[in-house]
């Protein structure tokens, strides 16, 4: 039998363990690891991936999806489309498919359905889903710059992620980057094979990112990203490198608490029986779920620090992706010769950037339909003329170059900024609600385009309009845009 000495010295060891581990938690910054929930034991790793049932769309333009029929209405079907690449995370993304693009439909039968959502819910019930995906990925150390062993990397089909953070950093990223891509290639399906993945380089101290972007030829450029289409890389910095140290250091302890509080439930399970048992098992409870709030509230506080950062991710990635896989450059006889549409103008590159580098991930998916709230907020305001405005005029926009996206200096962020915003606004015009992106139309744009033709007929062409007209629509939507995606009447 154990003494109540014995047992004084296991409590008030327990004691110590998590006021430690809580003291740790004003230090780490802010975001999302899911709800306070006690952590899921590992699970054995299946020996192969079973097959899931699925409903399935096959839409107009010949593009399939598998995933689950969320809703149904006259106008078209809320759809969770899910995609398990071999040896990585399942991932989720739920889109909204109009009446008039969905060419078939195949259903599950109830029983099917029912299996189905059972494992959709075992992804990520509360937020957990994204630890155990995290968890799941396979690091390797590697170097960095100048840095023998200095860093972890990750590969992709689409990427590969060097990191010289902190493993929890490391595997948060390499997580996000994999759903950002699942929704690029369902927004603009590849058309290009056998292309060599973008190489990332997340650097998580100034200094590392400025010595990054002198071989760029750009070492004084204030943007904290910049996608390098010369050597496929993308360039990010951040300082992050101490925040991700504690959290990963506050995890490991609180992985100690749990375990000294399992250990003393085994003993006094042993030594008591109720209704003094209770006393003691309630007591471990609420010691327990203290570890794991101050594990959440860890998540929570180191997803609000990143959050900038993965909007940068998001943003460079759309970049690389469209470059790489769907629409990279071509000198103008190949366009000409039926080679290929070459790239996208810079503004709306630029424009579709900043739409997915908004999108959302919550409940291990992410969701890149509605319009953000502090552009959106902005664009109003100068349509109204208010201060900063007003947005650039259309026929400007669409020569708009590569030099007017960029802020070397401080008194050129003004510029930039107006730049940015107004390559917004239209292109999240044109994909949400004259939904021309990846249309054969919007082929044709490209090939205009690309070929030295006027842009400003090539893109009067597409929308089906003259420019004054099509501007005047343009602005009139902005100004009944609302935060949720809807029109105001």
């Amino acid at each position: 039998m154990i003494d109540s000495h014995f047992r004084f010295i296991v409590w008030n060891e327990i004691m110590r363990r998590c006021c430690f581990a809580l003291l740790l938690l004003p230090c780490v910054l802010t975001a999302t690891v899911g709800l306070a929930q006690p952590p899921s034991p590992p699970a054995t790793p299946p020996a192969g991936l079973a097959n899931w049932p699925f409903d399935e769309i096959t839409l107009t333009n010949g593009a399939k999806f598998q995933g689950l029929i969320l809703l149904e209405s006259p106008t078209g079907m809320q759809f969770q489309a899910v995609s398990r690449p071999p040896g990585r995370p399942t991932v989720t993304l739920t889109s909204f498919f109009s009446k008039d693009e969905i060419a078939k439909v195949k259903r599950l039968t109830d029983d099917e359905r029912k299996v189905l959502k059972a494992k959709l819910a075992e992804l990520d019930p509360s937020g957990e889903g994204e630890r155990k995906r995290m968890e799941s990925l396979e690091l390797v150390s590697a170097d960095w710059p100048g840095k023998t062993g200095g860093a972890k990397l990750y590969d992709s089909d689409y990427f590969t992620l060097l990191c010289s953070g902190s493993e929890e950093l490391a595997r948060r990223s390499a997580v996000r980057l994999e759903q950002i891509y699942t929704a690029f290639a369902r927004f603009l399906p590849p058309t290009v094979k056998d292309r060599q993945p973008t190489r990332l380089l997340l650097a998580t101290e100034w200094d590392e990112y400025k010595t990054l972007l002198g071989p760029a030829g750009e070492p004084k450029l204030l943007n904290p990203a910049v996608y390098d289409p010369k050597t496929n890389r993308i360039l990010c910095g951040s300082e992050l490198k101490r925040l991700g140290t504690e959290l990963q250091s506050a995890r490991i302890h609180h992985a100690q608490q749990i375990e000294g509080l399992d250990t003393y439930e085994s003993a006094v399970r042993k030594l008591y029986k109720q209704p003094e048992l209770k006393r003691y098992l309630d007591m471990i409870a609420v010691e327990r779920r203290r570890v794991w709030v101050a594990d959440a509230n860890n998540g929570r506080k180191f997803d609000e620090a990143t959050a900038r950062l993965f909007a940068l991710l998001y943003h460079e990635a759309f970049h690389a992706y469209v470059a790489t896989f769907v629409y990279p450059p071509m000198p103008i006889e190949q366009v000409k010769a039926g080679k290929g549409t070459g790239e996208l103008p810079r503004w709306l590159n630029e424009g579709l950037a900043q739409v997915f580098e908004t999108a959302v991930v919550e409940a291990g998916e992410l969701r890149a339909d509605h319009p953000d709230k502090d552009r959106l907020a902005r664009a109003k305001d100068w349509l109204k003329g208010k201060v900063g405005g007003p947005l650039i005029p259309l026929g400007d926009l669409l020569t708009t170059g590569r030099d007017a996206f960029l802020a070397l200096h401080a008194d050129q962020k003004v510029a930039s900024d107006r730049a940015y915003l107004s390559s917004w606004a239209l292109a999240h015009y044109l994909t949400f609600d004259r939904r021309l992106i990846g249309t054969s139309a919007f082929h044709k744009y490209l090939v205009a385009v690309n070929s030295g033709n006027d842009p400003k007929q090539a893109f009067a062409t597409l929308v089906g309009q003259q420019l004054p007209a099509f501007e005047k629509d343009w602005h009139n939507y902005l100004t009944r845009l609302q935060p949720n995606g809807t029109l105001a009447k």
